[in-house]
C-alpha cells in the first residue's frame, strides 16, 4: 500500500499512547491495518498480544479480511467489538452468560409503557431502551440521571427490566462492560494478567466510545507499558444518545498518560469545493481539535443549493435530476438521499413512486403510515368513508376520551349484525342519555365529513373532533414535545394533499407499503438509496442530496439549543459523504409554515457556492423547474440562453434563475 506522509507518521509513531485524528476520507482503515503490519513485521510483536476494537461485527470482520488479504497473513490479531471482547473475558473467568433477547427487552418496555398510554410505537420503545443504556454507561446515580421522557416512567421501565434480568440470570451488553471493569478494578491479579496479554490495543471510531469503554481503556493503560493506538474524528461524533462525547478525543492527551495526537489531513474522497465548504461549517464548533484538512482532488464538483417552494416540489426536483443522470448513463445507486429524521422520507418516496424511480432504504425500512398518529387518522377516515367499519370505530372513539367504557367496546366487537356502531351504542339500554346525545352529534359530524374534501376532513378530525387534544394529553403524560407530534400531523396532511378522496388516498397508502416491501426484497438491484444521516457514517456516494436544510429540521428543534454542536457534526457527516456532487435543498415552506434556511447553509456559504463556483456558462446541462432539461448555449452578462429538450431556446436573467432556485446544474 502507498501511504502519504501523514499516514506514514501515524503508522510508525513511537509514542505509547497516540490518537490519530482522521479527517473524512483520509484512509483511517488503511492506517490501522498498516499499523498492525508494522507492529508484527517491524517491531516483532506477537499477534496474540494485539487486539483491534471497533463497534460492529461487520466492521471488525471487514478490517480483519482487509489485513489478511492485503498482507497475505496466515495469522491475525483479535478483531472484534468491545462487547465481544468483554464476553470472552467473562467466559474466561467462569461466568455463565445468557444475553437477554431483544424481543424480550421490547416486551418489558411495552408492558410498562402501555400502563400510561395505548399509543406505544417502536420509536417510543427504542427511546426507553436507549435511555436505560445511557443511564448505565454514564455511571451517575438514578437521582442525577435526566431521561428524555418522564422520570417516573423511566424508573419503572428500568426497575422492571432489571428485575426480569435478575430473576432469569440474564445479561445485557452494558452489564458485560460493567462487570469487566468492576472485576478488574477490584482484582489486581486479574488486571495485571490482561495487561500482560493485551499489550497493544487499537481502537477504530474512538469518537463513538462511551464512558465505560473509555474507563476500560484507561484501566488497561495507566501505569503500565500497554500501548493504545486510537483512531477517530470528533467532528463525526454523532451518537450522544449512546453516550459518546467529542471531549474524549479533544482531551485524549490528558486522559491517557503521555498521549500524542497525529493528524490524517488529506481527504481522498471528496471534490475540492465540497471539502472547502465542509470546513467552513465545522469550524463553527468549539469542542474539537484544531486541524488542517486538505484535498487530494484538484477538481471541483457540483455544489447546488436550491430553494423549492415546498417538500412536494423538492421531491419533484430531485426526481428530475436523478432521471437526467440516469438518462446520461449513470446508475441509480450513485445517488444517496439523506435526511435528518426518517419521517422526512415520505415526500421523496411519494415523488419516486409517482415518477417510477426505484429506491431502497439502507438503514431502516420505515413506513411513515405505521406511526400511531397516522394509524389513528386512517381509522378516522375509514369511519368517515364506511360508518360500519367497527374495528376503526373502536380504535378512535376514545381519542379524545368520550367516556365509552371498555365493556361497551367489548360489546361492540362481539355484536354480530353489520350495523353502524353509533346506532348499536345509542340503542343499547344502559347507554346514558348524555352519551347518546354525544354519539348522535358525533354521527352527524361523520356524515358531514362524507361530503367534504379529503383535506377538509383531516383538518376537521384534528381540530373539530378534538384529536389534537388527545395528542396534547399524550405529550403531557410522556413528557414529549407536542411540536414533534404536530410535525407528524403536518406530514400526514402534506401526503394527503395530492388526493381528492379517501379511497384514492387509501390506494396510495397501499401502494406506498407495496413499494417499501419491494425495495426490501430487491436491495441488490440498481436503486436510489435513502437514509437518515445517522445511518451512513463511514460510507460514501458519488452524488449526495440532503433535503429539508431548514432551521428546526437540521438543526432539529429539539436539539438546537442544548446540542447545537452535535447537530452541526451531523450535517458535516452528511455533506462529507459526497464524492463528486452535493445537492442541498432548502424548501421555503415546511409543515404549512415558511421556514428559514438552516444556519449550516449560511455557515458553509452554500448559496454563494452555488452562484460563484457554478456561474452559468455555455454547454452546462441544467434542469429548469418549469421547462425541464436543457443546455445553456449562450451567456451574455446577465442574459442566459437555454435550449430545452423540446427544441425551443429561451432567454432568462441569470440572477433570477439562481436567486429563485429555478435551475439546477446536472453535470
Amino acid at each position: 500500500m502507498n501511504l502519504d506522509k501523514y499516514q506514514v507518521a501515524a503508522v510508525k509513531a513511537k509514542e505509547r499512547n497516540l490518537l490519530v485524528v482522521a479527517a473524512p476520507g483520509s484512509g483511517k482503515t488503511t492506517v490501522i491495518v498498516n499499523r498492525i503490519k508494522y507492529l508484527v513485521d517491524e517491531l516483532m510483536v506477537n499477534e496474540g498480544h494485539i487486539i483491534v476494537l471497533t463497534f460492529t461485527k461487520v466492521a471488525a470482520g471487514n478490517m480483519k479480511d482487509r489485513y489478511i488479504d492485503a498482507f497475505k497473513k496466515q495469522k491475525s490479531p483479535f478483531f472484534g467489538t468491545f462487547h465481544g471482547l468483554f464476553y470472552k473475558m467473562l467466559l474466561r473467568e467462569g461466568c455463565k452468560i445468557n444475553i437477554i433477547q431483544g424481543y424480550i427487552t421490547n416486551k418489558i418496555m411495552e408492558s410498562v409503557l402501555k400502563k400510561y398510554s395505548d399509543e406505544i410505537n417502536e420509536d417510543r420503545v427504542k427511546e426507553a431502551i436507549n435511555n436505560i443504556s445511557l443511564y448505565k454507561t454514564s455511571r451517575v446515580s438514578l437521582e442525577e440521571f435526566v431521561p428524555s421522557f418522564g422520570k417516573d416512567i423511566f424508573i419503572e421501565c428500568y426497575e422492571k427490566y432489571s428485575e426480569y434480568k435478575k430473576e432469569n440470570n440474564l445479561w445485557d451488553f452494558d452489564d458485560l462492560a460493567i462487570q469487566v471493569i468492576d472485576r478488574m478494578r477490584e482484582n489486581k491479579n486479574l488486571r495485571d494478567g490482561y495487561r500482560s496479554l493485551f499489550k497493544y490495543i487499537l481502537v477504530d471510531e474512538f469518537q463513538d466510545c462511551d464512558e465505560l469503554q473509555v474507563d476500560f481503556l484507561k484501566m488497561m493503560n495507566e501505569d503500565t507499558d500497554v500501548s493504545l493506538f486510537a483512531v477517530g474524528d470528533e467532528d463525526q461524533c454523532i451518537y450522544s444518545f449512546r453516550g459518546s462525547k467529542p471531549e474524549y478525543m479533544v482531551t485524549f492527551d490528558k486522559i491517557y498518560s503521555g498521549g500524542k495526537k497525529y493528524y490524517l489531513s488529506k481527504n481522498y474522497r471528496s471534490s475540492k469545493n465540497i471539502i472547502e465548504s465542509s470546513k467552513k461549517v465545522i469550524a463553527f464548533n468549539k469542542e474539537r481539535n484544531n486541524k488542517e484538512i486538505l484535498w487530494n482532488k484538484e477538481t471541483d464538483g457540483i455544489i447546488n443549493c436550491s430553494t423549492p417552494y415546498d417538500e412536494r416540489i423538492q421531491g419533484e426536483d430531485i426526481a428530475k435530476v436523478i432521471k437526467s443522470l440516469k438518462d446520461g448513463g449513470k446508475d441509480y445507486r450513485d445517488n444517496m438521499i439523506l435526511y435528518r429524521t426518517n419521517m422526512e422520507s415520505i415526500s421523496i418516496i411519494d415523488s419516486f413512486i409517482k415518477n417510477k424511480i426505484p429506491f431502497t432504504m439502507i438503514d431502516k425500512e420505515y413506513n411513515f403510515f405505521n406511526h400511531f398518529i397516522c394509524k389513528d387518522l386512517i381509522a378516522y377516515l375509514s369511519v368517515a368513508y364506511n360508518p360500519n367499519d367497527r374495528e376503526a370505530f373502536v380504535k378512535i372513539i376514545n381519542k379524545p376520551f368520550r367516556y365509552i367504557s371498555k365493556s361497551n367496546l367489548v360489546y361492540l366487537r362481539e355484536y354480530r349484525d353489520d350495523i353502524n356502531p353509533f346506532d348499536i351504542l345509542m340503542e343499547k339500554n344502559d347507554t346514558p342519555p348524555f352519551q347518546k346525545n354525544k354519539l348522535h352529534d358525533l354521527k352527524k359530524d361523520f356524515n358531514y365529513m362524507k361530503k367534504s374534501s379529503l383535506n377538509s376532513v383531516i383538518q376537521f378530525i384534528i381540530s373539530d373532533l378534538g384529536y389534537i387534544d388527545h395528542l396534547k394529553s399524550y405529550a403531557q403524560k410522556f413528557g414529549s414535545s407536542i411540536e414533534d407530534l404536530e410535525e407528524i400531523l403536518e406530514e400526514f396532511k402534506s401526503s394527503a394533499a395530492a388526493f381528492r378522496s379517501i379511497p384514492e388516498f387509501f390506494a396510495h397508502i397501499d401502494e406506498y407499503a407495496r413499494k417499501l416491501e419491494e425495495s426490501k426484497k430487491n436491495k441488490d438491484e440498481d436503486r436510489v438509496l435513502l437514509s437518515t444521516i445517522h445511518g451512513v457514517k463511514g460510507m460514501e456516494f458519488k452524488n449526495v442530496f440532503i433535503i429539508n436544510c431548514n432551521e428546526d429540521t437540521i438543526p432539529h428543534a429539539s436539539s438546537k439549543e442544548e446540542n447545537i454542536e452535535e447537530e452541526r457534526r451531523l450535517f458535516y457527516v452528511g455533506i462529507t459523504r459526497a464524492i463528486d456532487n452535493l445537492y442541498l435543498f432548502v424548501p421555503k415552506m415546511r409543515k404549512g409554515q415558511f421556514k428559514d434556511a438552516s444556519r449550516f447553509i449560511i455557515e458553509g456559504e452554500f448559496m454563494a457556492a452555488t452562484k460563484s463556483q457554478h456561474g452559468l456558462k455555455a454547454d452546462l446541462q441544467i434542469n429548469h423547474r418549469a421547462f425541464g432539461s436543457g443546455v445553456i448555449t449562450e451567456v451574455n452578462d446577465d442574459e442566459v440562453k437555454i435550449k430545452f429538450d423540446d427544441g425551443i431556446s429561451r432567454k432568462f436573467s441569470g440572477k433570477v434563475l439562481l436567486e429563485q432556485g429555478l435551475v439546477m446544474i446536472i453535470d
